[in-house]
């Protein structure tokens, strides 16, 4: 099933679709997090939008903190993006965004010798990177998909999806041997 990247609920079936499809069922993928991790589970599933001049990561702390959590970006056709290449090594000053991520000032990037390289993504993209790496979205979108391990994704919230039929049977399709979701379902 070809599916395009655009606006879609993704707590709908077609979201989940698009989460399994282009991303659980991508061999690429998968092999990576495999080799990363014994078993991860996705614990975040959430679209971001160009917000030119704002640096995010997802996770902080630098390599004190250690690689936990991988994240999956695919990106809109005609994105724009830039990544700093050693952020996740240094433990930089953050601030909780209006977004729920760690926004880092760039001058910290700057003092510690990061500095951001352009990503075009005209045709759209795929990057899998460390979740404390940090990035900024000069232009389009992303779908983000956080991957972690079981202990740290006992420690997240949970995605909270409609209760349908539907939606349960996707939920049970998309877990594997390796790989679980993190989601639960309205009462």
């Amino acid at each position: 099933m070809a599916m395009a990247q655009e606006d879609f609920a993704l707590s709908s079936e077609y979201g989940l679709d698009f989460c399994k499809l282009k991303v659980l069922d991508d061999l690429r993928i998968r092999s990576i997090l495999e080799a990363f991790f014994e078993w991860s589970g996705l614990g975040l599933y959430l679209r971001y939008r160009r917000d030119p001049g704002h640096i995010f990561s997802f996770r902080r702390g630098g390599a004190k903190a250690g690689l936990r959590v991988l994240l999956v970006q695919v990106w809109s056709k005609g994105s724009r993006a830039a990544f700093y290449s050693g952020s996740h090594l240094h433990s930089l000053p953050t601030v909780r965004a209006a977004n729920d991520l760690f926004e880092i000032p760039s001058a910290a990037l700057r003092r510690v010798g990061c500095e951001g390289k352009e990503t075009e993504f005209s045709n759209g993209g795929l990057v899998i990177l460390d979740a404390r790496l940090s990035f900024e979205i000069k232009q389009g979108s992303a779908t983000m998909f956080a991957f972690t391990t079981r202990d740290e994704l006992a420690t997240w919230a949970k995605m909270i999806l409609p209760k349908s039929p539907g939606l349960a049977q996707k939920v049970a399709e998309m877990e594997s041997t390796t790989i679980g979701v993190n989601f639960a379902f309205e009462e």
